[in-house]
Order: structure tokens, then sequence, then C-alpha cells
């Protein structure tokens, strides 16, 4: 246990989860010359996977009800409301198809619900979207009668083709930023944990990545309209360049995602 202050204690288990072989998923695709169409949708099969994990450990809480942070599209609101479970979403940006479901369009630094108004909050891939980390972390955890569960992408940097891919999404995130979105690196537990208001937290942390490669193609094709917006003399021209030379002699492997749990202790 690690003891920050006498009120601010957090017991920390760390696991490291990973499933797979290094392969282009378990389906036999051959990249040929629909490399990028099927490397996108090895993309958003990866990132399908990362959800379902995610959703997997909530439902391990057996949640009564569940206040979802950073909503976007709703695809969580929706999987809660399809098992019965009491449910409220918040996006700062809220879209059409969370708006259908009932989301509110709110500050994650400003909940509009009352203290212990749901027995857990989520966070799924929002901390690095939040202006105010701490704030939002303080709402979540002010709202939340049992506690929050949050994940952040997450890079292992001990392997080649997680580094190749941790240098592809801040270079994509720094032309994000260019166009006005806040997208910052990814935030480590050591982060996470900082950012925790004062307070008895029994924290768990999970490290998770399903093993699987992602074609140059794929990469080109998304790095595509953010390019036709560089300046041609921007140094991340050359950067891409560098990232580009990087995954054809490594390879760029899909990110994992970090599960944080945080419980109120007893």
């Amino acid at each position: 246990m690690s003891t920050n202050s006498a009120t601010n204690s957090r017991t920390i288990r760390d696991t490291h989860c990973f499933c797979g072989p290094c392969m282009e998923l378990d389906i036999a695709w051959s990249w040929g010359k629909n490399e990028a169409m099927q490397g996108s949708k090895l993309i958003q099969r990866e990132a399908q996977r990362l959800f379902d994990h995610f959703a997997a450990r909530l439902f391990e809480l057996h949640p009564a009800s569940v206040l979802d942070v950073g909503t976007g599209t709703g695809r969580l609101l929706r999987l809660l409301r399809a098992r019965a479970v009491p449910c409220a979403g918040l996006d700062p940006a809220l879209g059409e198809e969370a708006a259908e479901l009932g989301a509110l369009r709110g500050d994650a630094a400003r909940l509009p619900f009352a203290e212990g108004a749901f027995e857990w909050v989520t966070l799924r891939h929002v901390p690095h979207h939040l202006p105010d980390l701490p704030g939002a972390l303080a709402q979540a955890c002010r709202v939340a009668k049992k506690g929050v569960l949050l994940s952040e992408p997450w890079f292992d940097r001990s392997v080649p083709g997680q580094r190749v891919a941790e240098r592809w999404d801040l270079w994509e995130k720094r032309q994000h930023e260019r166009g006005g979105m806040l997208h910052r690196p990814c935030l480590s537990a050591g982060e996470l944990l900082a950012a925790l208001p004062e307070g008895a937290w029994d924290v768990e942390t999970e490290h998770y990545r399903h093993v699987a490669k992602i074609p140059l193609a794929a990469i080109e094709e998304r790095a595509a309209p953010l390019l036709a917006e560089l300046p041609t003399e921007h140094e991340d021209r050359q950067e891409w360049t560098a990232i580009r030379e990087a995954i054809q002699t490594t390879g760029l492997s899909y990110n994992g995602t970090l599960i944080m749990t945080i419980r109120r202790a007893a």
C-alpha cells in the first residue's frame, strides 16, 4: 500500500494481460490491393475488442446504475440498457445518437448529479481529452457511490511495434490539436493516480493488449487527410516520413488499454 497522507491511501494491484500471438487477427485476410480497406476493418475490429474488454470489466462489478462520462455515440449506454442497467450519459460534444438515448451535454468537471447518484461512473478512453482531469475525477468520485472505472489507450514500450504505434499516435494527435481538438498524449497509471482527489481509494490497474499488426496502407489512409492540411514545410512532414519508414522496418501493432478500477476504501 502506498500512503500519500493520513487521508489519502491507495491500495494498488497491477495485472498485465496479453492475448494471442502476433498475427493479423484470426481472420484469413491477405493484404493486397484492398490492403487499406482490410486494414481499416482490422483497426475497427481491434477497437471493438478493447471496448468489449472494458465492458466485461464493468459487468463483473454487477453495477446497479452507471453514469458514462464522455459517452460519445452512446455505445456503452446501449449495452447497459440491453442488460436493463439504469444508466445516463454525458458528453461535452453531444452527438445525435447519444442524445436520442437521453444523454446530456455537459462538462465532466461539473457533473449535474447529486453525490452518490450512481453506483459506478465510467470514463472510457476519455482522460486524455479532458482539460481539467483532477476536476473531472473529483466529480466522478463524488457522484459514484461505489467507484469509478476508467481506461486509457496504452502502448507497451518494450515492444518495437508498440513504440512505433505510440509515435504514430502522437503524430496524429498533434494534427488533431492543430485543428482545434483537445487530444493529448495518453496518460499513464501514475498520472491518473496523481489526479485522484484526496481520500481513501483501493485502486486496481490492468494492462490489456491483443497482439495484432496493422498494415502500412491502413495508416497511410488515416494520415492522408491530415497530410492534406499540413503546411508543406512543417516538421511533421519529415516525422511522417520517418514513421512510415519505421512501420516498413519494424511493423506497427495496435494499442492496448489501461483499465483502472477505483473503489472507495472500506
